[in-house]
């Protein structure tokens, strides 16, 4: 129904006349299109207004959905819409995870439980069987022949016992070689499908190629490892098996069976098979059906007398075993002992690390070598780890062996060391007993010297005494004329003399020169006398002339009477027509 025309002002054009009676006809154009006129305008505002587009589009999208999928068209709604809810699924996880899980919660847990469940039934029946045979004498050569090969005991009583079975089937498009459907058995190591499909396609295809073969013929049986592959070669698709163990004819039939069902089924899929599985969801049932199993069967009755004979058998061998060990680890401790009571070697640890003795402890560097225990004890050294650290131990022993080779004494010379202090004895030099003080106290272990008797003034003192007791001054025959060799002799011995005379190391008092003078037998005993005394009054003349004090000296002929040497050649009777010298203590005198 038409709007009622409202009036207008005077103004507007349609009051004012028009020539013709123009304003009349646009006064009708008003009255009959204004309606229509509204209603495009409103049908435009819908259009170019986003909110209301939304709004209206809100109440019939459900309606539209359900439309199209009666339609036939759920693949491209599909299509259409997986981009979108994908992206949703990932926001809302990335957002707040727990959503998807609460939704998921009730379908999960059943899911998860089942899933155990079969494992735990597939392990619990090959444990049983396992179990059966683990205590027989069959068990027990399966465990040497584990332990000989490396293998697991498992892997070893699976593959005695089990007659066959079928680990995995594979179904493959013939055309394109994608993996359709994959059932695997229980408690067997998934392999990639797309791999194993590859693979069959690849090699179907060499065999057609190089030996010409015929559409629909080609390999049927493949041997990998202990593994057997058997083929079954259909319009549309492959169906592979693996099988471990000696198959029966009927397995083939079974497949050919299953394969010709899955034709039947789902022909139509498979001739127009692009890549998407979505329409064989539920074909690994099928496949399942084929994944078969026989283990052999113990026709005789079960004898536990061999299972308890085995059983002390293996706990004869676990004794033994354990005797030995400990029968080495006390081998080893008694090593360990022997070299505790060692000078030098202190141990600190002992105890077996990663199957070996491992032994660690201190070492002198003088320290006896442990592997001449080691051998002693018949032990073997490759069994063992020693961890040595270095150290300088303070018994006796090695104290005395570290001052001996530090302080190389002159022969004729003894170190000792008890608790620590440095004794000396025998006939050491000056100098080198002059040095001991400054470096005996440096090394290790040594807390102190006693050099008894012996002190460096002392030392000396009895040098130059020796030195000047040997001198031997010589005359020419029957003469007390000293020649310039010897007077040259004496001067070099002055020196001594001085420092005998000055000497500290003389307790009673003063040291006094004898000089002595000597004569050989040739002649008469009385010209002999006064010529061995003339002999000796030179020498202490030419002494007093080198600066020796006269108030020191003693000067006494003895002829013949102390010869310097036997008179058994005319060189020996040489020294005895001579003078020497005695170093005499002149004892204090006391008031």
């Amino acid at each position: 129904m038409a709007d009622t025309p409202k009036s207008r002002p005077a103004d507007e054009p349609g009051d004012q006349p028009f020539p013709n009676g123009s304003g009349s006809l646009e006064e009708l154009r008003h009255l009959i299109l204004a309606p229509e006129q509204k209603a495009l305008e409103r049908l435009n505002d819908r259009i170019e207004n986003p909110e209301s587009r939304t709004e209206d589009v809100s109440g019939v999208v459900a309606e539209a959905i359900q439309l199209r999928r009666e339609q036939g068209g759920s693949d491209a709604l599909s299509d259409a819409l997986a981009p979108t809810i994908e992206s949703a699924l990932r926001e809302s996880v990335r957002r707040d995870p727990t959503t998807l899980a609460d939704a998921l919660f009730p379908v999960m847990g059943p899911a998860i439980r089942r899933s155990i469940l079969e494992t735990l039934r597939s392990f619990l029946d090959s444990f049983n069987q396992i179990l059966d045979q683990s205590l027989s004498w069959q068990g027990l050569k399966w465990r040497v022949e584990a332990m000989r090969t490396g293998r697991p005991f498992t892997e070893v009583a699976l593959l005695h016992s089990l007659v066959f079975r079928v680990e995995q089937v594979f179904l493959v498009h013939k055309k394109t070689g994608l993996p359709i459907g994959h059932a695997v058995a229980s408690a067997v190591a998934m392999q990639d499908p797309s791999l194993v499909s590859g693979m069959l396609s690849a090699i179907q295809d060499f065999v057609r190629d190089s030996f010409h073969t015929g559409q629909g013929q080609g390999v049927n049986r493949m041997n990998v490892g202990d593994l057997d592959v058997w083929v079954e070669i259909g319009p549309y698709a492959i169906l592979a098996a693996v099988i471990r163990g000696v198959a029966p004819r009927a397995l083939q039939e079974r497949m050919a069976e299953t394969l010709e069902n899955i034709h039947a089924e789902y022909g139509g899929p498979l001739d127009r098979f692009d890549g998407d599985t979505a329409p064989f969801a539920n074909i690994n049932k099928e496949l399942s059906r084929c994944l078969e199993a026989k283990f052999k069967e113990d026709s005789q009755p079960r004898r536990y007398g061999y299972a308890f004979a085995s059983g002390a058998v293996l706990l004869a061998l676990v004794g033994g075993w354990l005797g030995w060990r400990w029968w080495q680890y006390d081998r080893w401790s008694g090593l360990v002992a022997t070299l505790g009571e060692q000078p030098g070697l202190t141990i600190t640890s002992f105890g077996r690390e990663h199957g070996r003795f491992v032994i660690r402890g201190l070492r002198d560097p003088l320290a006896s070598d442990p592997q001449k225990f080691i051998e002693a004890a018949h032990l073997d050294p490759t069994q063992a780890e020693f961890h040595w650290g270095p150290y300088y131990a303070l018994d006796d022993t090695l104290v005395q062996q570290r001052a001996i080779s530090a302080l190389d004494p002159s022969p004729g010379v003894s170190l000792s060391v008890k608790d620590g202090v440095l004794h000396l004895s025998g006939q050491p030099r000056a100098k080198w007993l002059s040095d001991l003080r400054s470096r005996a106290l440096l090394i290790p272990g040594i807390r102190g010297l006693d050099l008894g008797r012996f002190s460096p003034e002392q030392l000396a003192f009895d040098e130059a005494k020796g030195k000047i007791q040997t001198a031997v001054i010589k005359f020419p025959v029957a003469s007390a004329a000293l020649s310039s060799a010897e007077r040259a002799n004496l001067k070099s011995f002055i020196p001594e003399l001085k420092d005998l005379l000055n000497s500290p190391a003389t307790p009673h008092g003063g040291v006094a020169i004898e000089v002595v003078g000597h004569s050989d037998a040739t002649g008469a005993e009385s010209a002999n006398q006064n010529l061995s005394q003339r002999r000796a009054d030179r020498i202490a003349w030419e002494l007093i002339q080198f600066g020796i004090p006269g108030a020191t000296l003693r000067a006494q002929g003895v002829a013949t009477a102390e010869p310097v040497r036997p008179e058994d050649s005319e060189q020996n009777r040489q020294y005895n027509r001579s003078a020497t010298f005695r170093v005499i203590v002149v004892p204090s005198v006391q008031p």
